[in-house]
């Protein structure tokens, strides 16, 4: 017997050391979300369940026939068995997208009263025959009338989570077999454990720890590192209200906004009363101003049909930029109008030197003007193009156009002053 007693230490010890590293890592990498949070706190209480059975071995191997000892740590494992069903079935909830469930203040009453009334029942010496007649070190042990309803319902508690999480696999998952089997791990393996134990009330060698970490290593793996299971629905309310652009939900039989993420709080408050008027016409969007802000504003009816999700976007830089554009193409155009006037007065000044000395330099003159000209043009044209295309890029392209454009003035200034200068007999 001693030396099951030791391997339970060895096991124990082992599993122990294990886990509390997996839970500073968990501590470590932990994420603002429902579902991580809750892994968390389920693996708390696993520990907290096998430190209750490493209590158990310490009391057989260094404290013979203390009872009160023995009784203390039979009674810890309670914490951490029933705080681990209520962490499972409220985690299964936000995994499954069950969040309004999950977060009822009414519901979670109801599965911590499990725990709570437990632990009460065999911590508390006056209730203590409730749940155990009989609970001697080495002898076989007598449960109390309480013991049954109190198990009964923490198993409806654990089966009815567990029965979600395989909906929700059948419905949503791939490699479903696999993933089954996996999450079937916890809560199956330790049910049936405690359930033969409890009937037979033979408790030797602890199968408890090889339980909860394969429990535990699977879980982790189907969701956190193969991915199996979509967690965005339960994540997807701290994404929204860490997001920089305002949010909300809309009733429409209130008539008006029941949600409003962190910004549209502490932000925009003053302008819900203004949109919910708006949203009550049944439009689909549109664009305002807010102290000064331009405001653009998308309407999108939720499933359920009562709801609207209204999403609002900060476009007041969008139109300083765009109005900026607007006035260099307005330059644009005004400089390009006075290349046209030079143009056509270069045009009226050539068509007057055919009679005059020098006619061979001043056709090539011409004909360089002319083909500076049209590549100005050309190219002009292009940068409006692409200004219009494309508005990040429109700055750098219409400084190119101002650039070319007194480029080429400069170059028809200096062709008209060279073509008088022959005239003159000077070039």
């Amino acid at each position: 017997m001693k030396a099951i007693r030791i391997a339970n230490f060895i096991i124990q010890s082992a599993y122990l050391t294990g886990h509390l590293l997996f839970i500073l890592e968990l501590k470590r990498k932990r994420q603002p979300t429902p579902v991580w949070s809750w892994f968390f706190v389920l693996s708390i209480a696993l520990w907290a369940w096998v430190s209750g059975r490493f209590m158990e071995t310490l009391v057989y191997l260094f404290l013979p026939e203390n009872n009160g000892a023995y009784v203390f740590a039979a009674n810890f494992q309670y914490i951490g068995d029933t705080l681990s069903v209520v962490a499972y079935v409220i985690w299964i909830l936000y995994l499954s997208g069950m969040d309004r469930l999950a977060s009822d203040r009414r519901f979670r009453a109801f599965v911590f009263a499990c725990p709570v009334l437990t632990c009460v029942l065999v911590f508390t010496n006056g209730r203590h025959h409730l749940f155990y007649t009989k609970l001697i070190m080495g002898e076989r042990v007598a449960h109390g009338w309480m013991f049954l309803p109190c198990m009964a319902w923490l198993f409806l508690i654990l089966m009815c989570g567990y029965a979600i999480s395989i909906r929700f696999l059948l419905r949503t998952g791939r490699d479903r077999l696999k993933q089954i089997v996996m999450f079937s791990i916890f809560p199956l393996l330790p049910a049936i454990g405690v359930l033969v134990r409890s009937i037979s009330g033979i408790d030797k060698l602890d199968y408890t720890p090889m339980v909860m970490a394969a429990a535990m290593i699977s879980l982790y793996q189907i969701i956190f590192k193969y991915r199996y299971v979509n967690i965005v629905s339960a994540s997807i309310r701290e994404v929204i209200e860490q997001t920089a652009h305002p949010i909300g939900i809309y009733d429409r039989g209130l008539k008006r906004l029941t949600y409003a993420n962190r910004i549209a709080r502490e932000e925009y408050a003053d302008a819900a009363d203004g949109l919910a008027l708006l949203l009550a016409e049944s439009r689909e969007g549109f664009d305002g101003t807010y102290k000064g802000r331009q405001l653009s504003v998308d309407a999108t009816p939720l499933p359920d049909g009562d709801s609207i999700l209204v999403t609002v976007a900060d476009t007041t830089e969008i139109a300083r930029e765009q109005a900026a554009l607007d006035r260099k193409i307005q330059e644009l155009e005004d400089l390009r109008r006075k290349l046209e006037e030079s143009n056509r007065n270069i045009d009226a000044y050539i068509d007057s030197l055919n009679s005059t000395d020098g006619i061979a330099r001043k056709q090539r003159l011409i004909r360089e003007t002319r083909t500076l000209i049209a590549q100005t043009f050309q190219r002009a044209e292009e940068n409006l193009i692409s200004a219009k295309r494309d508005p990040l890029r429109a700055p750098e392209a219409l400084n190119d156009n101002l650039r070319l454009t007194r480029t080429c003035i400069a170059a028809i200034r200096s062709a008209v002053a060279q073509l008088k200068g022959v005239d003159h007999g000077s070039v």
